[in-house]
């Protein structure tokens, strides 16, 4: 008979954490076990090989720390925030309350960018409720001749973000900007904007533990106005951006013709839509009527942080 995994008294603490993880729904579609498994490796006790491998006690603050992580877990706090950092795309996130949890469901946004911008080309780029700063930093990560902006209006989303920055190696190409969507912007300062505005609305169904831990400034539409802050967006936008520029936005499950009819009653050209991975129409394309105009020499200084 194998030997019991490593606990007190020979118990194995991640059979406990698994039955507790399972009995509160906390795994989000993941297996109970393997998220047991994932707290422990971030407890410090070490991968599934190292934990089949012991026979002796864990130690007590690794069995703590875990412990904590379990509750923690149980209560719906997502597993990127007890890490503290989130895989998106092809980079790694320092993510926490502040923002929320960066999603594949976003990826599409970046795949649609890419395909529109030539790594050669010095794109001017702003990217709305920038929050982690996922998408910003991994664009102009693939864009090396491009310069953007982050939006936030939580200082708190941009402490983050700044972080982020600062050690993908951005620092010089990425500006933060506390603020309020387009406001800021000189007029024809832009080429391209990205944005994930806020687009649920209250009340509305979301996964295990969303409501309650990731930030409702961004998660959550005023109540009764679900296109508010997208309505907020497009309007500036055709002021914004320069001729032949585009801007994408990311929308909620059956929100896309909404927003289309939106951008186009603000004069933007609607380029199309795009479904994630889970076949949602996740993004929106529009463009800037006019070709682009010859790129100036010199820009403009504007704040940074």
């Amino acid at each position: 008979m194998a030997a019991a995994g490593p606990g007190r008294g020979g118990a194995d603490p991640l059979a406990a954490a698994t039955r507790r993880l399972a009995a509160a729904a906390a795994a989000g579609g993941c297996a109970p076990r393997w998220l047991a498994e994932e707290l422990w490796r971030i407890a410090g006790g070490g991968d599934r090989a190292d934990h089949r491998r012991r026979s002796e006690p864990a130690r007590p603050e690794v069995l703590a720390r875990f412990q904590g992580l379990v509750a923690r877990a149980a209560a719906g706090e997502p597993l990127a925030y007890l890490e503290g950092r989130c895989g998106f795309y092809d980079l790694e996130f320092e993510v926490g309350p502040e923002v929320l949890v960066p999603r594949p469901d976003s990826e599409c946004l970046i795949d649609w960018a890419l395909e529109r911008a030539a790594p050669e080309q010095p794109l001017r780029l702003a990217d709305l409720g920038t929050g982690s700063g996922c998408l910003l930093l991994t664009l102009l990560h693939h864009l090396p001749a491009g310069r953007g902006i982050g939006v936030d209006r939580s200082r708190e989303a941009l402490a983050v973000a700044r972080r982020n920055r600062e050690r993908l190696g951005l620092t010089a190409r990425a500006r933060l900007l506390l603020g309020d969507w387009l406001e800021a912007f000189a007029d024809r300062s832009l080429d391209a904007i990205v944005a994930n505005p806020p687009y649920v609305v209250p009340g509305e169904e979301l996964g295990f533990g969303v409501a309650e831990h990731e930030p409702p400034l961004a998660l959550f539409t005023p109540p009764g106005r679900p296109l508010a802050c997208y309505e907020r967006i497009l309007a500036q936008a055709p002021r914004v951006l320069r001729p032949g520029g585009w801007l994408l936005l990311e929308v909620g499950a059956g929100r896309a013709p909404a927003v289309a009819a939106a951008g186009r009653a603000a004069g933007l050209r609607l380029v199309g839509t795009r479904r994630d991975l889970g076949g949602v129409e996740r993004a929106v394309l529009f463009e800037r009527a006019g070709p682009p105009p010859q790129r100036p020499t010199s820009r403009s200084s504007r704040p940074s942080t």
